[in-house]
């Protein structure tokens, strides 16, 4: 897969729901770092996972199994309308994988190592 950037013509998250289906079907644990100040994301993603001890200063790492469920929710989001930053598309700064999948800058950057 290499390098999947997603710019501001992207109007849905439909392209970012196809890719992250298929790679976390193929992954077993997550983690998703938020900034300090996304509380309300960090709530969202709780119930599927807990906090993960870290050095980072500005922002909270969730960490967890990846199951039925979690995909199921993960693959339920709207893309976000707050787009005047980055073209978003999950709420999630970091969604990273332990199969070497990584969505970062809220989707809008897919690496696979």
């Amino acid at each position: 897969m290499g390098y999947i950037k997603f710019d501001a013509a992207e109007m849905n998250n439909l392209q970012w729901k196809k890719i992250m289906s298929k790679q976390l079907k193929m992954a077993k644990t997550f983690e998703i770092h938020c900034w300090n100040e996304e509380q309300e994301e960090i709530k969202m993603v709780l119930p599927f996972g807990e906090l993960k001890e870290s050095c980072w200063k500005y922002g909270k790492i969730i960490h967890g199994p990846v199951t039925p469920e979690f995909i199921e929710y993960i693959l339920s989001l709207p893309k976000p309308t707050d787009t005047e930053i980055y073209n978003k598309m999950t709420p999630f700064f970091t969604i990273a994988l332990d199969n070497g999948f990584w969505s970062e800058h809220y989707g809008t950057e897919l690496t696979k190592e």
